[in-house]
Parts: structure tokens; C-alpha cells; sequence
């Protein structure tokens, strides 16, 4: 009977120190919400995800993230060039990681990065619940 025990005590040992801990979370920026479930598990976080069930996205879509480009970009450029910037979203929604992807010139990818790093946390991407690091790819025409 003593060894039923142990082993079920054992069992369960190990089952708790081997599930995720996670939190059922609710993100809210600038009068926006994302829900997801927080992952604790620290060895999760090296996981960057290219396509998930959810896109990471500024807070409030695409229309808010249009009106901000729209406010905060510098109009004054001559030319018109396409500048293509793949970054990081992290779980926490803090952005990173920005890379310029297509050529143009160094000023237009500057700005771009001034306006990206001004729009603030995003909501993460989604995947099977969970909040989790993405890379994004932002067109912008300047």
C-alpha cells in the first residue's frame, strides 16, 4: 500500500513540475484589447513564430495603424520609394529585431524606424492560445 502511494505521489510530482504555467491574460493598449494565454516557461520564450493563427497587429487594426503612420511620418521626402521592415513582436508586445528588407534609402528606412519604435506596444501574435514572439513585415510608401 506504501509503494501505491509513493509511486501516485511521485506521479503527481512530476505532472506538476512538468506542466506549463500559463495565465489567462487580457492586453489592453489605447482603449484596444487582445486576449491570450501568458506562457511563464522562460525556455518557450527562444520560439519566434513566422505564421500563427493570429498576426501580431497594432492596437486598434489596421485603420488606427494607417491614421498613425498618417500623423507621425515625416511627409517631406522627395521620390517615392517603398521601404519593406521585417521586425520583432515580442509576447509582451514590445517591438525589436528591424530589419530592412528591400533597398531604399538609408534616411526613408530611419524614419520608418523612428515611427515604429513611437507606435508603443502591439498586440502579440496568437498560437493555439498563447501569446508568442513573431517577426512582421511592414510596407511603407514614402
Amino acid at each position: 500500500m506504501k509503494t501505491v502511494f509513493l509511486v501516485c505521489l511521485l506521479l503527481l510530482v512530476g505532472i506538476a513540475v512538468n506542466a506549463q504555467e500559463y495565465k489567462d491574460t487580457v492586453f489592453s493598449v489605447r482603449n484596444s484589447t487582445c486576449s491570450c494565454k501568458y506562457n511563464f516557461n522562460t525556455e518557450d520564450d527562444n520560439i519566434i513564430f513566422d505564421r500563427n493563427a493570429a498576426k501580431a497587429y497594432y492596437p486598434g487594426g489596421e485603420d488606427e495603424w494607417k491614421k498613425f503612420v498618417k500623423k507621425n511620418m515625416d511627409k517631406g521626402f522627395k521620390g517615392k520609394d517603398d521601404v519593406l521592415v521585417r521586425f520583432l513582436v515580442d509576447k509582451n508586445g514590445d517591438l525589436s529585431g528591424f530589419t530592412l528588407v528591400n533597398k531604399s534609402p538609408n534616411q526613408k528606412y530611419e524614419e520608418v524606424l523612428r515611427v515604429l519604435k513611437l507606435s508603443g506596444k502591439w498586440f502579440p501574435s496568437v498560437q493555439k492560445g498563447f501569446c508568442v514572439k513573431s517577426y512582421l513585415t511592414v510596407e511603407f510608401e514614402l
